[in-house]
């Protein structure tokens, strides 16, 4: 037996793919919390969400890693007195 307090803390999305799959293997998943019946167009919509979210959160965190890079550079260069602007 697996229990989650939601099913978003057992996978993002594919939450009943994976359910079957546990069921076909004698694992019973159980949901403290579920959520209600909205049927598959609202689960598809809720994945879809899920999957934008990573996405984005993956691509604001490069942009803010080469951020910090960029300011890192410009800081190095005002200690060392070079004072020229990278492009």
């Amino acid at each position: 037996m697996v229990r989650v307090t939601h099913e978003d803390r057992l996978a993002r999305f594919g939450s009943a793919w994976l359910r079957q799959l546990l069921e076909k293997d004698g694992v019973l998943l159980e949901v403290a919390h579920p959520k209600g019946s909205g049927g598959g167009l609202e689960e598809l919509l809720e994945d879809f969400t899920a999957l934008v979210a990573t996405f984005a959160g993956r691509m604001y965190g490069i942009r803010s890693k080469e951020a910090k890079r960029r300011l890192l550079v410009q800081a190095q260069q005002k200690v060392s007195g070079d004072d020229r602007s990278t492009g």
